[in-house]
């Protein structure tokens, strides 16, 4: 007697979508942590006063927390060594107005990738992300083993 198993169609697709699931969930965090990119559909505006500057930068980025009335973020800057090199203090207790896209992090905290940081104090303004959003450390002559960072001025 020779028994065939007979799979229906529907069970078929059901498993197919299932592992289609697990796959895009499982692979979601790598992809996440690779694409983080400027959307300006998700710009806001906040204000707040910084709390803690990370010592575990986010993917080799400068952040800080940020304590608005209504919530805490994190705010995700520029490379450390680009921060170095416009000198921006990012200390403790200063009020600042960041200008950023929001998005979830892989740890599911509120994140704001800052395109200009406004320190409330001082009313001095640096801008990180020109107006097409691109970041202004690709720009040729600052990068990190240019000889011509010493002529930036940040705005």
């Amino acid at each position: 007697m020779n028994v065939h198993k007979v799979i229906e169609p529907k069970a078929a697709y059901s498993s197919f979508f299932f592992l289609l699931a697990i796959s895009l969930l499982t692979n979601a965090n790598s992809v996440h942590a690779r694409s983080i990119g400027y959307d300006e559909n998700t710009e806001i505006v906040v204000r707040g006063t910084i709390k803690q500057c990370a010592a575990r930068p986010y993917m080799k980025l400068q952040c800080f927390t940020l304590q608005t009335r209504t919530r805490i973020l994190k705010v995700i800057v520029a490379p450390r060594w680009f921060v170095r090199r416009i000198e921006l203090k990012l200390n403790d207790g200063l009020d600042v107005e960041v200008v950023g896209s929001k998005f979830f992090g892989r740890d599911g905290c509120l994140c704001l990738l800052a395109r200009s940081i406004r320190f409330l104090s001082s009313g001095r303004n640096v801008v990180l992300r020109d107006r097409s959003c691109k970041p202004v450390w690709q720009n040729s002559c600052l990068r990190e083993s240019s000889c011509l960072r010493i002529f930036y001025q940040s705005p």
